[in-house]
C-alpha cells in the first residue's frame, strides 16, 4: 500500500508546487521583516499540505486513527489560517493551541509516564496534571519549532534527523513503527528537496504540524519504554525548545515583546558569518549553514545514546548543550545582531 501511496506522491508533487506557484496560492510574498534577509524569493508555504496529505493516508486509510489525525489536523489548520493572515493575531493562535492540545491530549490519552524527578512524578501521578504537563510540553515543541524554521531545510533536517535516528537505533523494537518512520522519511526528503531550491517553504502549518507530529510520536515511544531516561527524549528535542525559551528570555532581557519575531536567533547570525565569509548563492548559504547546526545535533544523538538509561549523565550532555549555543550567541552577536 505505502508502495503506491509513494509514486502517487512522487509524481504529483512537482505539479502542485507548479500550480501553487503559477496561481500565486498560499504565497509568502509579504516576507516578514526577519524573514527577509534569508529569503530572497518569492514562494509557497505548502510543506505542511504535502505532510497533511500523508497523515491522511497513514492514520485514516491505513490505520484508522481517526482521532490523532484529528489532533493533527486541528494544529495544521491553526498554522494554515496564519500562513493565508486570516490569523494573524499571536495571542489567539497560543489560545487556541493550548484548548485543542489539551483536549486531544485528554481524548486520545496521550501520557508521560515519569519524568525520573521525584516531586514532579508525584504531581503528574494526577491525571489532570498529567494532562496539563503534556499540553505545557507539546505547546513548547510546537512554538520551537516554528523558531526555528527561518532558514530553508532547518526544521526539515532537524526533524529528519531525529526520525530516521530512531528508526535505525531502534529498529527492532516492538513499539516502533518501521513502516511509518521509514515513509515519513522519504515524504520529508521530498519536501527538503523543494525546500532547499526555495520553490517551496514550510509555513506555520507545517512547521506547527512536524513539531506536535513529532513530540506525540516520542512521548508515546517514551511511555513504552520504560529503560530509556526521558532526559533522552528531552535531548533529541532540545534544540527547538530551547531556542523557544531562550528567545522568549532575551527579548523579556531587551524589554521587547515577548512573541514578535525577530531576526536575531543564533541560526540567523551563523547564516551571516557564513554569508560573509563565502561567494556561494543564497540557498547554498542556506544548506551549509542548517548542515552545519544540524550535524552538531547528529553527534550530540550518536554520543548521548550510549547513556540512554542514565539521567545524570543526559542532563549533564543538555546543559552541555545549553553552555555551548549560549556562548555561541554570545560570540555572534557582538558582530550580526539586528535591530528589528
Amino acid at each position: 500500500m505505502y508502495t503506491n501511496f509513494l509514486l502517487f506522491f512522487i509524481i504529483i508533487s512537482p505539479f502542485l508546487v507548479y500550480i501553487c506557484r503559477k496561481k500565486n496560492l498560499i504565497l509568502d510574498y509579504k516576507l516578514e521583516k526577519h524573514k527577509r534577509f534569508s529569503s530572497k524569493l518569492k514562494s509557497n508555504s505548502i510543506g505542511g499540505i504535502f505532510l497533511i496529505i500523508f497523515l491522511f493516508y497513514e492514520y485514516i486509510i491505513v490505520n484508522q486513527n481517526n482521532y490523532l489525525f484529528l489532533f493533527l489536523l486541528s494544529i495544521f489548520l491553526i498554522g494554515f489560517l496564519s500562513d493565508i493572515k486570516k490569523l494573524n493575531n499571536v495571542s489567539l493562535r497560543f489560545f487556541l493551541q493550548i484548548i485543542l492540545i489539551i483536549f486531544f491530549v485528554s481524548i486520545i490519552g496521550i501520557e508521560i509516564k515519569n519524568t525520573r524527578i521525584d516531586y514532579l512524578d508525584i504531581i503528574i501521578s494526577n491525571k489532570i496534571a498529567n494532562i496539563i504537563f503534556v499540553g505545557f510540553c507539546l505547546m513548547v515543541l510546537v512554538n520551537g519549532g516554528n523558531f526555528i524554521d527561518g532558514l530553508n531545510g532547518l526544521l526539515l533536517k532537524y526533524f529528519l534527523i531525529v526520525n530516521l535516528f530512531i528508526l535505525f537505533n531502534f529498529a527492532d523494537n516492538p513499539y516502533v513503527d518501521r513502516d511509518f518512520l521509514l515513509n515519513l522519511s522519504i515524504i520529508l526528503s521530498i519536501i527538503l528537496l523543494f525546500n532547499l531550491f526555495g520553490l517551496l517553504y514550510m509555513g506555520d502549518s507545517g512547521a506547527y504540524l512536524l513539531s506536535i507530529l513529532s513530540g506525540v510520536y516520542l512521548i508515546n515511544f517514551s511511555y513504552n519504554n520504560d529503560y530509556i531516561s526521558p532526559f533522552f527524549i528531552i535531548l533529541l528535542l532540545w534544540y527547538p525548545c530551547f531556542e523557544l525559551l531562550f528567545s522568549m528570555i532575551r527579548r523579556f532581557k531587551n524589554k521587547s515583546k515577548t512573541y514578535k519575531p525577530d531576526s536575531n536567533h543564533l541560526h540567523q547570525f551563523i547564516y551571516d558569518f557564513i554569508k560573509k565569509n563565502s561567494y556561494s548563492k543564497d540557498n547554498v548559504i542556506h544548506f551549509y549553514t542548517t548542515t552545519l547546526i544540524n550535524s552538531y545535533n547528529l553527534l550530540i544523538f550518536i554520543f548521548a545514546i550510549n547513556f540512554i538509561s542514565s539521567s545524570k549523565a543526559l542532563i549533564l550532555i543538555i546543559i552541555l548543550n545549553i553552555f555551548v549555543y549560549i556562548l555561541s550567541y554570545v560570540f555572534f552577536e557582538k558582530k550580526y545582531q539586528r535591530n528589528n
